[in-house]
């Protein structure tokens, strides 16, 4: 459910991409992985019974070498010469002696060396303690008692002998690698043994046997004795000695093992194993590099789709996000802000904008409309505003007029009718929005000294301000809703009040205060008259404080919602009003 709501609040181009990603890149990704999955796997099947066929092959010719060497005894017995110096076991002179020798050792290299296998480096026959030996290099060891432990064993099991160079102490010039086999002699005459003879095999054709399948340089052929794991021929030369094949899982086959490919098949007569060791990495040098190619190839492809599918769902997803973003726009009332969107296509797209477009404009005719009955309104309020007097005044007025005349007081009933004929005055001249700030104060003084008369020494004012204030334009009847509050609310629970007016300028504000010593405001009216100073001018307040909220609500109309009323508790009650002093200074309006 948490996974559905999160999809759900992807943006649209973040759905497009996500659906492009699990629509194309994963499948073609799984695909590629199965495909070489299955084609190395394949190759590693086709090359793991293929070796073992190279490798058996190779043990055949290996095994027809050895035998055509084991063989090579019957060149010796079609000379009877030869046979009849084996035989002969008497004791003959040194002269003699040395002429047998020759004989035989001159025969062997001409019938041996020199016309069979290159690869002979030597020719070696132990007969009744007498050695004959020819040899294409230089050679040391091979005594004679080690000869003749050799050839009674042979002469005991009646067959051939393979040797290695660690098992004699036979050593030629250069140290090559070679095979010894030792072949029993015998009179085929009188079933007699006559000696044995040895070929010193030089495993060069070992090599050139496997060289036919060793097509990585990095391929190890290696001939190595069953038992003792002794290795007999070692294609790279390196300076192993021997290798344990007890850990090899199998004798004839092949398999993988420590990141290499390994294929063994018998040879020589089953007491040796050929073995093809190769890398697997060097192996599958194509295959890998064909990976790599396709993860190049598909990396590329993925990036140019991407490229091309975000171009897409850039296209498809920008307008609609242009086209939120100035719904926003609207819902948040900015009209004058918002521009009308350019319509480039003529898709589903590019009507939903031009519908919007069509109605963006409607609106705006729609709320010009609405604003201009708005200000015909809000003037009509401001008039009312300007012209009201508070009837109470007047009935309290009246009322003390005919208790001064009841009393008989000439001089301030004829004061009194006379700031009220100014007041009355002041208020019918309906035309004028602003007045300088004398006459103002003038008009409040007027409405203080009346108060006077009805409260005598209950009510004491004081106004200050500068004389360089008194010509500023202020807005008409401004402060007389104040300071009846003032009266109104301070004289309800106070035998007497004072009423301080003071004017302040500064570069960008002209302060009024009124501030009485009353028992100020009561923090939840306050709060209550705080909210309905913030409320959008022209909305009348139908409270007890309508005088305050109609000040506001015309300095509001006037100048704008950064400047209006504030209120205090300052040992007594405080009101400000704040006007903008350049505006004020010059003209009196916004």
């Amino acid at each position: 459910m948490i996974f559905k709501q999160r999809i759900r609040n992807l943006s649209l181009m973040q759905k497009l991409l996500l659906s492009y990603t699990t629509l194309t890149i994963i499948p073609v990704a799984l695909l590629g992985y199965f495909i070489y999955t299955a084609y190395t796997k394949a190759a590693e099947e086709q090359i793991g019974t293929f070796v073992p066929q190279m490798l058996e092959q190779a043990s055949q010719q290996i095994d027809r070498n050895i035998q055509d060497v084991t063989n090579m005894p019957e060149r010796l017995y079609q000379s009877q010469e030869m046979t009849e110096i084996l035989r002969n076991a008497g004791f003959q002179s040194h002269a003699e002696s040395m002429q047998q020798q020759y004989k035989v050792e001159r025969y062997i290299s001409a019938n041996f060396l020199h016309s069979s296998s290159s690869d002979l480096l030597g020719v070696f026959i132990f007969s009744k303690n007498r050695v004959f030996a020819a040899a294409t290099k230089d050679y040391s060891g091979f005594s004679q008692k080690e000869a003749a432990v050799y050839g009674q064993s042979l002469e005991l099991d009646k067959g051939s002998i393979i040797l290695l160079p660690e098992d004699t102490n036979l050593m030629f010039e250069n140290e090559p690698n070679f095979l010894l086999i030792g072949v029993p002699l015998q009179d085929r005459d009188n079933q007699t043994y006559l000696g044995t003879m040895f070929f010193a095999l030089d495993t060069a054709f070992i090599d050139r046997i496997t060289g036919t399948f060793k097509e990585h340089t990095d391929a190890r052929i290696l001939l190595v004795e069953k038992l003792s794991g002794t290795i007999a021929f070692d294609s790279m030369k390196k300076k192993e000695q021997a290798i344990p094949l007890g850990s090899y899982p199998i004798e004839n086959g092949s398999f993988l093992q420590d990141e290499k490919l390994v294929g063994i098949t018998p040879a020589v007569q089953q007491e040796y194993s050929l073995i093809y060791e190769i890398p697997t990495g060097k192996l599958f040098a194509k295959q890998l590099q064909t990976r790599t190619i396709s993860i190049v190839l598909f990396l590329l492809f993925i990036l140019f789709s991407l490229c091309l599918y975000t171009f897409v769902a850039y296209n498809v997803s920008q307008p609609i996000k242009r086209l939120m973003v100035n719904m926003r726009s609207v819902q948040n009332a900015h009209f004058q802000n918002t521009l009308p969107l350019p319509v480039t296509k003529q898709d589903e797209v590019g009507r939903l904008t031009e519908s919007y477009n069509d109605m963006i404009m409607e609106i705006r005719d729609l709320i010009e409309k609405n604003y201009m009955i708005k200000l015909k309104q809000q003037e009509a309020e401001l008039y009312a505003l300007q012209t009201q007097i508070n009837p109470h005044f007047i009935f309290n007025t009246l009322e003390t007029i005919n208790y001064a005349v009841e009393a008989g007081e000439q001089d301030e009933v004829i004061q009194i009718i006379t700031k009220l004929g100014r007041m009355l005055r002041y208020s019918l001249d309906n035309g004028v929005k602003s007045v300088p700030l004398e006459e103002e104060l003038g008009h409040v003084e007027n409405f203080l000294a009346i108060q006077q008369f009805r409260f005598d020494d209950r009510l004491t004012w004081k106004t200050d301000y500068p004389k360089t204030s008194a010509a500023l334009e202020v807005p008409k009847f401004i402060l007389q809703p104040l300071v009846e509050n003032s009266i109104k609310y301070g004289l309800e629970t106070e035998v007497s009040i004072h009423i301080d007016i003071k004017i302040q300028q500064t570069s960008k504000l002209l302060v009024m205060t009124v501030k009485d010593d009353g028992p100020g405001f009561d923090p939840k009216i306050k709060q209550m008259l705080e909210k309905e100073l913030s409320m959008e001018p022209g909305i009348a307040s139908k409270s007890a404080h309508y005088g305050l909220s109609n000040v506001a609500n015309r300095i509001k109309m006037l100048y704008g919602p950064d400047y209006g009323v504030a209120l205090e508790n300052d040992q007594g009650a405080v009101v400000r009003i704040y006007l903008p002093y350049p505006q004020v200074s010059e003209t009196g309006e916004s």
